[in-house]
């Protein structure tokens, strides 16, 4: 990350997830005094600083850049309704999650039951150590701010732990200890603890405008206080948080082309030659390599991941950092032959190297898109930000630079080789870290050095508009839903139109491969439906995803290690 990262280094060795002394005895008490440790790193801002560095570094890994492998994007909608994992042509036997089979053992279960407890595990070492004596603070505002932005995050990782399984333990001490006899808190009381969590945040930490790169802020804060309030139920409550973002004064929904790429010109997809072909809209500028941020221009980031190419902690060139969502989702048309047996080059600007595992299935290809007849008029399926022709890319063939037909192909038109590609995933200038060997060209692998949103303005208004639905007051659902398709030239709804499929639609349109998709329809109580009817894989082999999975199962690991209390199981996982 940019400003924060720096001070990644500080914490290498310091968070762990037990902190357990080995004797009382001053004697064989280690004090260590020439490297990093709990015990002399928590001293002062800048340490404490650092374990927060630590944590946006975690939040970084785990939902986006944890390896270079087609399930790391299982909280974007990999599996889910959105995206199809293919292994090769109509082959749908590769899942994450097993559906069918889907239990207690599954891996993806623990992955982030593992991965949000951790991150609740160090933010309560910060909060903890925060109060000891022998901590240089210079003021009660300036303890609190960092107290506050852990309690941030702790609330950012006990509010999936709600959404996803309901009741779970809450812990809010350091632990120093091996401890057996966790029990469940009831989905309510988690959520409390996040709203408690959440308004002390707000009190202290800074405004969107005010913080580094990749740091949270208030307005984060009051983005997941209105989706826990609407999970109390309490939707005024809701409403009035979504009103602090919304009309705080600090957002906007970008309307113009802005940033780095508003006047970009492209010789096209068919590579014959220079076109000056004015290229892009506003959606399309949102996802542009530099226009993440406020210092570029927009003002719709409420926070954000970052990427960079050459800043220690920024993402490692071919590392296990890497952002490989190029790589992962989208068709490889350049992997095909036309009929008189010529290969096509990987060569296109916007293409990167896809490896055709995820591609969009029915729901997100057509299904939503259609929705009012805008097919053609919504701008974020536009050629800009969906492409939905490919080309044949080399000189030798003879239908260089015309499209890809079922006519001119050799085999295997299938949506693996031409399925729609989102351009939302790519970057337009690749730094050419690697090398292909059909076109002569650099490439990057499918990574893309970019930074990428966790929160954006119309994830706020969707959320509102929840809350008005379920508060009854449907036109005012309306009118936030409106707010973010005027923007894109689509359609207007009415008051009539709305309910919660609408709403999940929209959020289809607007953030897919932005919001955790499987987040969102756990705590909408969407997830069975919405396998059983857009699930490809399920859907085409007749398969019926039962209830119980709309509450992820608790991992048989920590029940079994929970050898002094009931861990209770959620119904359904017991057989």
């Amino acid at each position: 990350m940019k400003n924060i990262t720096t001070k990644i280094l500080i914490v290498l060795a310091l968070m762990l997830s037990g902190l357990i002394s080995c004797n009382s005895d001053d004697f064989l008490t280690e004090k260590p005094k020439d490297f990093l440790s709990p015990e002399n790193s928590f001293k002062d801002k800048k340490g404490f600083e650092g374990a927060l560095a630590h944590i946006y570094l975690d939040v970084r890994s785990y939902f986006y850049a944890n390896r270079d492998n087609w399930d790391n994007f299982d909280m974007l909608g990999m599996d889910l309704d959105l995206v199809t994992v293919l292994v090769e042509q109509g082959n749908y036997e590769r899942q994450i999650y097993n559906w069918d089979t889907f239990n207690a053992d599954n891996g993806t279960v623990s992955k982030w039951w593992g991965r949000f407890y951790s991150i609740i595990g160090k933010t309560n070492v910060i909060i903890d150590r925060a109060e000891q004596d022998g901590v240089e603070w210079k003021s009660d505002a300036e303890k609190n701010a960092i107290v506050g932005e852990a309690k941030f995050l702790r609330a950012f990782a006990y509010r999936f732990l709600a959404n996803m399984w309901g009741g779970v333990p809450i812990v809010l001490k350091e632990t120093t200890e091996p401890k057996f006899d966790y029990v469940r808190a009831t989905k309510e009381e988690v959520y409390q603890q996040c709203k408690e969590d959440l308004t002390f945040a707000i009190t202290w930490m800074p405004s969107v405008d005010q913080v580094k790169g990749g740091q949270s802020s208030q307005e984060a804060a009051y983005t997941i206080l209105t989706e826990v309030n609407i999970q109390l139920g309490d939707y005024p409550a809701a409403i009035a948080a979504a009103n602090k973002v919304i009309n705080g004064g600090k957002l906007q929904l970008m309307t113009a082309r802005f940033g780095k790429y508003k006047d970009f010109k492209w010789q096209g997809y068919d590579h014959k030659g220079p076109n000056d072909e004015a290229w892009g809209d506003v959606y399309w500028d949102l996802f542009r390599d530099g226009n993440f941020n406020r210092r570029d221009g927009n003002m719709e980031t409420i926070w954000n991941t970052q990427f960079d190419v050459g800043v220690e902690g920024g993402g490692f060139v071919g590392g296990s950092t890497s952002f490989n969502l190029e790589r992962w989702w989208g068709p490889i048309p350049w992997a095909l032959k036309d009929k008189n047996a010529t290969s096509n080059f990987l060569k296109d600007t916007l293409m990167g190297r896809p490896v055709g595992h995820g591609l969009a299935n029915p729901y997100l290809d057509k299904k939503i898109w259609n929705y009012k007849g805008d097919f053609d008029r919504d701008m974020r399926n536009s050629k800009y930000n969906i492409q939905r022709t490919h080309y044949w890319t080399n000189p030798a063939s003879a239908f260089y630079g015309q499209p890809i037909t079922e006519d001119n192909v050799e085999s295997n038109w299938d949506k693996r080789y031409v399925g729609p590609y989102f351009q939302k995933n790519t970057m337009v200038d690749h730094y050419g870290f690697r090398f292909e060997t059909s076109s002569q060209q650099k490439h990057d692998g499918g990574t893309i050095y970019k930074d990428w949103y966790i929160m954006r303005l119309p994830e706020v208004y969707l959320l509102r508009a929840e809350a008005h639905m379920l508060n009854g007051a449907t036109g005012l659902a309306a009118n936030d839903i409106n707010a973010i398709r005027r923007r894109v030239n689509a359609t207007l709804v009415a008051a009539g139109d709305v309910n919660i499929d609408l709403i999940l639609d929209e959020r289809a349109r607007e953030l897919h491969v932005e919001e955790f998709r499987l987040n969102t329809l756990l705590r909408t109580g969407k997830l069975v439906e919405y396998l059983n009817k857009y699930h490809e894989e399920t859907v085409v082999k007749g398969r019926t995803i039962p209830d119980y999975i709309n509450k992820w199962p608790i991992p048989n690991g920590e029940i079994e290690r929970n050898k002094e209390a009931l861990l209770e199981q959620n119904p359904g996982y017991n057989n």
